[in-house]
């Protein structure tokens, strides 16, 4: 392997993540760009916790975070910039569906707002070309979803999304 890799181990509890969490905060303060992979055995790690590891290290510094167990994968990236478009392109290309949530500026995506009649507004999207359908319990659209039947909405995008590719 042509890459820069050491591997720090030890026994649970021996204070390998604190020794970590310094190394990556001293190394990235310096400009180095270290990238942090956890094994996980269990799948017990709990991500994006504070205080737990990948927490710690990604607020120490470092670029990338990696936590690797048996039936997944958190991938934690520090970024200058990005579009949705880049998001994309970093997911599995076997992927069926992507769902995003969010996102309202970006263009040339099928787009559903969800407004609720307690909410007593507009839609945010009502002048956005790119917005297909609404997702509510009152508001009047030509497509409209119940949001109290998720079903019909999985519907809707089985038989156009899904199947029309």
């Amino acid at each position: 392997m042509d890459r820069n890799v050491i591997v720090i181990a030890g026994a649970h509890n021996s204070g390998k993540t604190t020794f970590i969490e310094k190394v990556v905060s001293m190394l990235s303060e310096e400009g180095v760009k270290v990238a942090y992979i956890k094994h996980d055995p269990k799948g017990k790690a709990k991500t994006d916790t504070e205080g737990k590891d990948s927490y710690r290290i990604y607020n120490a510094g470092a670029t990338e975070v990696i936590i690797a167990s048996p039936n997944k994968i958190s991938h934690f990236k520090k970024v200058q910039d990005y579009t949705l478009e880049d998001l994309i392109k970093s997911i599995d290309p076997k992927i069926d569906i992507i769902i995003v949530e969010g996102f309202k500026t970006a263009k040339n995506f099928k787009k559903f707002e969800v407004i609720r009649k307690q909410e007593n507004r507009d839609l945010i999207l009502k002048d956005d070309l790119d917005l297909v359908g609404v997702i509510t319990d009152y508001y009047d659209f030509p497509l409209r979803f119940d949001i109290n039947n998720p079903k019909e909405f999985i519907d809707y995008l089985k038989s156009s999304i899904l199947e029309a590719k």
